[in-house]
């Protein structure tokens, strides 16, 4: 697998690699379904509102019944008053989601200002009946909030946001060659005809392999602590590599992979909190389940898995490094801005706390990141500021942040990648390293899906990977012929524990995996106040 760091002094910014006018309201357009179950809609440029003075927006995929705002205005009752007299011109107010009763996942929550929480928004007992929509109750705040006289403070409206869907593998109905029009996947072109279960089935693009091969070695006792990768995906599932035979427990110590269950609790309190009044799909715990989301048909949903292939990746490109594992996406590839943002501010409260008591073995080195969003305004940097400020909070305490440039062979700018090419605050660590995808040809081309800008600072393999996938998955597809003796290919039996797969996905935590062995290789990482920490970042990535 081939891994290419890009200088900043190499980065040629052309005709065909800034973006492209054309497509800046292109977006692959959700299942209805999907939408339906996650509470969401598609912000269309054509219908929006739009408060004067104030560009007309782009497409990108919100939920209607909530905002975020920082923690410490939505605890002052005299803003939240200040936000409800505007909001009470179309007869809705906004109220905390929650705040999660006296649970002990919720006691450190509630202590960070800067953390953006949900705010609920209803309809007035005393108006006519409304459409909720937080997109025109944010244009009527802009709108309240300019002027000579405002009626409300504009710093605090210029912090709030709508709550955006993050997707994984934004490619629906089918993958990358298969919606372009070139045809069916290599397997069909290739003679096995259409439909044969040879090939990749059902849009994911993904299939079942067998692969005859012992984890890769992990010293027993390492010379000094291991580096950690924390990975925000899908969460976990089965498998030998990990020793993990079922579902019964969290992986065994000393297995590379390790999870975190006060973050898990904190992010499905919050969405409880939330999930009084909006449609809201629970994470339960770390575990990558439900398989599929439609357990009448029983086809295997779409990402599901992606988080353990992910940290297959990891334990095949540097197995001397942990994977945290963090589950903040849907099995369908779904995942929404508020818990991923709360598990970006928990992981860098974790990392300070770290770095203050001297606690390495609660340090965080790499965060990666193998999703994202479309951003309305990307002109404006201030309304993807929720996510920047969690980022910058990351990069300033020197934990390196890689995050995937997305599957839609667009130039479009997705994030939080796209944050690569805008510094988040001076006198830290590296910046966002933003990661496109490889083809695994002897000339390592571009893969054909792949996202791509002078915002994306790295290409790595990201297609025709193989890694690990939870060996309890079993899907309804069947093989297209059996025969006494022999069948045809099943193709969404997963009980070998390998798949191969592709996406920019997998091609970031390969990038994050690479930070991690210059770590590793770079000394003692038991150090971990806040300046060697930094120093160490600039350093390993240095050297790549």
């Amino acid at each position: 697998m081939v891994v290419k760091f890009v200088r900043d002094e190499t980065v040629e910014v052309t005709e065909a690699s800034s973006e492209d006018a054309s497509t800046l309201n292109e977006l692959p357009t959700p299942p209805r379904q999907l939408l339906d179950r996650h509470g969401a809609r598609v912000l269309d440029p054509a219908t929006a509102v739009v408060a004067a003075g104030q560009p007309v927006p782009r497409t990108t995929v919100y939920r209607p019944g909530t905002f975020l705002l920082p923690n410490r205005y939505l605890r002052d009752q005299e803003t939240l008053a200040a936000i409800n007299r505007v909001l009470g011109r179309i007869g809705i107010y906004a109220e905390p989601a929650g705040r999660g009763g006296d649970s002990e996942a919720y006691a450190r929550v509630r202590q960070l200002d800067d953390l953006p929480v949900r705010a609920l928004l209803h309809v007035r007992e005393d108006s006519d009946p409304v459409v909720v929509d937080c997109w025109k109750a944010l244009q009527l705040l802009r709108s309240a909030a300019s002027g000579e006289k405002p009626e409300i403070d504009p710093e605090i409206v210029r912090q709030v946001s709508v709550e955006h869907l993050l997707f994984t593998s934004p490619v629906f109905g089918g993958v990358p060659w298969e919606t372009s029009g070139l045809g069916g996947t290599p397997w069909e072109t290739s003679g096995f005809g259409a439909g044969s279960s040879y090939g990749r089935t059902h849009g994911a693009n993904r299939i079942p392999v067998t692969l005859a091969a012992d984890p890769p070695y992990r010293s027993k006792k390492p010379a000094h602590r291991r580096p950690v990768v924390a990975v925000l995906d899908t969460g976990i599932g089965p498998h030998r590599w990990f020793g993990l035979a079922d579902r019964s427990g969290p992986p065994p110590a000393g297995t590379g992979l390790t999870v975190a269950p006060g973050i898990q609790a904190a992010i499905l309190q919050g969405e409880q909190d939330s999930g009084t009044t909006l449609p809201t799909q629970l994470l339960t715990d770390y575990w990558d389940a439900p398989t599929t989301g439609q357990p009448l048909i029983g086809d295997v949903d779409t990402d599901t898995g992606h988080g353990l292939f992910i940290a297959g990746i990891i334990r095949q490109a540097c197995p001397e490094a942990d994977t945290l594992a963090i589950r903040v996406v849907h099995s369908d590839g779904v995942a929404y801005e508020g818990d991923v943002l709360l598990a970006l501010h928990l992981l860098a409260d974790r990392v300070r706390n770290a770095q203050a008591n001297n606690r390495p073995q609660d340090m965080v080195d790499v965060v990666s990141i193998s999703m994202g969003y479309y951003v309305e305004d990307p002109a404006d940097v201030a309304f993807t500021g929720q996510f920047g400020a969690a980022i910058a909070d990351l990069l300033g305490l020197g934990v390196l942040v890689v995050a995937a440039a997305g599957n839609d062979a667009t130039t479009r700018r997705f994030y939080p990648a796209a944050f690569a090419d805008q510094p988040l605050g001076g006198g830290c660590g590296p910046q966002v390293i933003s990661v496109g995808a490889l083809n695994p040809d002897v000339g390592a081309s571009k893969a054909l899906f792949s996202n791509e800008g002078p915002w994306v600072r790295c290409w790595a393999t990201g297609a025709g990977v193989v890694s690990t996938y939870p060996t309890d998955v079993r899907g309804s597809a069947a093989a297209d012929h059996e025969l006494p003796g022999r069948n045809s290919f099943d193709p969404d039996d997963y009980s070998a524990g390998f798949a191969v797969w592709d996406g920019t996905s997998f091609a970031a935590p390969l990038a994050a995996a690479e930070i991690a062995k210059a770590l590793f290789q770079s000394g003692d990482l038991a150090t971990v106040d806040r300046d060697t920490v930094v120093k160490r970042a600039w350093t390993a990535l240095g050297s790549l």
